[in-house]
């Protein structure tokens, strides 16, 4: 499977400026080798044409790749009492909600933008994390969870062999997290052939 990671920065008061993605792409890992190509390209036995004479010579056998076009910004908010809050951006609109003991500072909210590339017409599985820790180099951290995106429920590659989505999650913070500084995290995204 590829996987790229989207980066998520923030600054507390609780702020989260994002870094626009530059394109980072990373090859298939994991118990399938091969599962950034399509069925029919992965090797021997797969009807992939070599030296058998009825393999799949016009298959479009090209690997996925994944990019991340924005990363997610969640704005400037700060804790204002002990109890937990939460911080959540629509997908659509990019609005951000604010819940608990929490308040806004600014900064413009941004959701997670990425492109994959692969062979035309091709159905993909698309997976992102339960849970994403963020932390800064002073011993500040949060957490980031519930991730969603506007993915249809069978993703499938255009005429082109693109696909571009949207995601988000929920910034969660508390008193116990410690949640101040500029706070970074990685939110791994992978996707393969089924």
């Amino acid at each position: 499977m590829f996987r790229a990671f989207s980066l998520i920065m923030a600054v507390i008061s609780l702020s989260f400026p994002a870094l626009i993605g530059s394109g980072m792409e990373l090859r298939a890992q994991g118990n399938c080798p091969n599962c950034d190509l399509p069925p029919g390209c992965r090797g021997n036995g797969n009807q992939n044409g070599n030296g058998n004479g009825n393999g799949n010579r016009n298959r479009n056998c090209q690997r996925l790749e994944i990019s991340i076009e924005s990363d997610i910004d969640f704005g400037r908010v700060v804790l204002l009492g002990n109890g937990e809050a939460r911080v959540l951006l629509d997908l659509e609109t990019g609005q951000k909600t604010l819940i608990g003991d929490v308040d806004d500072l600014g900064g413009m909210p941004i959701t997670g933008r990425a492109m994959i590339t692969g062979a035309p017409f091709e159905q993909i599985v698309i997976d992102l994390p339960s849970e994403v820790a963020m932390r800064d180099p002073t011993g500040g951290n949060a957490r980031i969870r519930d991730f969603v995106s506007d993915l249809a429920g069978f993703p499938t590659l255009d005429a082109n062999g693109q696909l571009t989505f949207n995601f988000s999650g929920t910034l969660v913070i508390d008193a116990e997290t410690n949640a101040s500084g500029n706070l970074r995290g990685r939110v791994p995204i992978s996707v393969e052939y089924p």
